[in-house]
């Protein structure tokens, strides 16, 4: 798992993109501590919160995806980076100002998904261009220990500046990390991509990429795996607050259910870590987690005991990033490096561009019907999909190094 930390450039990528993680939950703990403090926790307006900080990874990860093989990945992500200090400073001044009211906290949180939708594959694509294929499986399991480990430490930091100075307080923590990342970057020199000849329009090049994933197997069962978690299994994040509401009258029991997710995320990394690796890719594993998160959510729809609760939210926790790594791993495996960005877009696309769309339709369901139908239906799709995708998924794939 250590493999890749021989290699210097990447471990200063590492630190970087584990900091622009950690910054992230810093706004997201904020934002939601915003909306539910001023909205009494409704279901409805929490929903309308995860679309707005979500649905700019619907819109742009093609797009990005594509700047991402075709333009210097480091200024990409400087780029986006910039457009966070302007949000976080923007959105703490709305706050003490006490202008706008819920709009414009969405508003800066359709604002900050943007820049985030814009930078993430060019960050993830880096990993793979600035890694032998030896090393390759090592960078994606610790970058995705360096997201968990700071979904853990974001969320409980958060906690404590938000309890302790407010949430304007992590609004401009999270700008100020966001300068230490674009600071990081300068000067660091990184392999450029070799563009493919797929044509030089966007929509070309968007093209070029989806007919990649298709074409090397298992990748195209991989993002639909990613795509039904994030649809029926993962957009339970979306009523987090709503859930700890359920169990508990005290207010910081959703801080503590974040960081408990947070927790369980890394146990799932370390489990996948500590696998030992198949020679062929296959996304198998994947398809098996993606049924027991679909089991952890229809359980969470009859939960209200706060042990429960608890319990599930580890679970939910492990499994759901056990499940991204998982896939990422087989993604990055069997694509090309000039198709990564793109391909790696369409990941991001299937994980944070359909979230908004889930936790949406929970959101109104659980509004609509209670959280025992909408909670309970999502985990039996869940369940269902997973099924039929390990019975007609597309089979294994020798591993880049080996193919090449």
């Amino acid at each position: 798992m250590l493999g890749a930390l021989r290699w210097p450039v990447f471990r200063r990528l590492w630190l970087l993109s584990s900091s622009i993680q950690f910054g992230y939950w810093f706004a997201s703990i904020s934002f939601q501590w915003i909306v539910a403090r001023a909205t009494d926790n409704d279901p409805l307006m929490l929903s309308l919160l995860y679309f707005s900080v979500l649905v700019p990874s619907l819109l742009f990860s093609l797009p990005a995806g594509a700047l991402a093989d075709q333009l210097d990945r480091r200024r990409v992500v400087q780029v986006g980076q910039a457009g966070v200090v302007v949000t976080g400073v923007v959105t703490a001044l709305l706050v003490v100002v006490d202008t706008g009211g819920v709009t414009a906290i969405l508003c800066c949180a359709f604002v900050a998904g943007t820049v985030h939708a814009l930078a993430i594959p060019a960050s993830q694509a880096l990993v793979g261009g600035e890694l032998p294929p030896e090393n390759l499986r090592s960078g994606v399991l610790l970058q995705a220990s360096g997201m968990n480990l700071a979904r853990v430490a974001g969320p409980a930091f958060a906690g404590v500046v938000i309890v302790v100075s407010g949430a304007v307080a992590a609004l401009l923590v999270y700008a100020a990390l966001a300068i230490v990342t674009v600071t990081g970057l300068h000067g660091l020199r990184l392999a450029r991509p070799r563009p493919a000849p797929d044509g030089t329009g966007l929509v070309a090049r968007i093209g070029s990429g989806l007919r990649h994933a298709w074409q090397r197997p298992p990748a195209g069962t991989a993002l639909a795996v990613v795509a039904t978690a994030s649809l029926f299994a993962l957009s339970y994040n979306s009523q987090l607050p709503a859930i700890a509401a359920r169990a508990s009258d005290n207010p910081n029991v959703f801080l503590i259910l974040t960081t408990l997710v947070g927790v369980g995320s890394v146990a799932g990394i370390l489990i996948n870590a500590l696998r030992r690796p198949a020679p062929q890719v296959s996304v198998r594993p994947a398809v098996l987690m993606l049924a027991l998160a679909g089991v952890v959510m229809a359980t969470l729809a009859v939960a209200t005991h706060l042990w429960l609760v608890v319990v599930l939210a580890l679970a939910i926790g492990a499994l759901q990033f056990a499940i991204m790594t998982e896939c990422a791993q087989v993604i990055q495996s069997v694509v090309a490096d000039s198709h990564r960005g793109r391909v790696m877009s369409i990941y991001f696309l299937c994980w944070g561009g359909l979230l908004p769309i889930g936790g949406l339709v929970l959101g109104t369901t659980w509004h609509a019907f209670g959280p025992v139908v909408a909670l309970g239906a999502s985990g039996t799709v869940c369940v269902a999909i997973a099924v039929t995708l390990g019975i007609i998924g597309r089979g294994t794939r020798p591993r880049a190094d080996e193919q090449e």
